[in-house]
């Protein structure tokens, strides 16, 4: 998902305050929830999908890069390629 195609399915995944994205996790496909959960950072707060469940960090990365969104896990934070967490304040 590229330009204003991405930027609207951010805007409506963080208006709507959750997600389901189809993930490989445990060797097959699955629709997992991801629910928005916004973390204090500094004078903003910043966004990020959260989900619940041990997902491999290469489909974590997948999700942050296809949704324009970081995404809070168990197992950490992921960002998209270039992007850090101040690039989401304020969303």
């Amino acid at each position: 998902m590229e330009g204003a195609e991405a930027k609207l399915n951010r805007a409506k995944i963080l208006r709507e305050g959750k997600v389901e994205i189809a993930v490989t996790h445990s060797g097959m496909r699955q629709r997992l929830p991801f629910v928005v959960v916004r973390e204090k950072l500094g004078s903003g707060l910043v966004p990020y999908l959260k989900v619940e469940r041990w997902v491999d960090a290469g489909e974590l990365l997948r999700v942050a890069r296809e949704t324009d969104l970081p995404v809070l896990a168990p197992s950490g934070k992921f960002f998209a390629p270039g992007r850090k967490a101040s690039d989401y304040m304020g969303l």
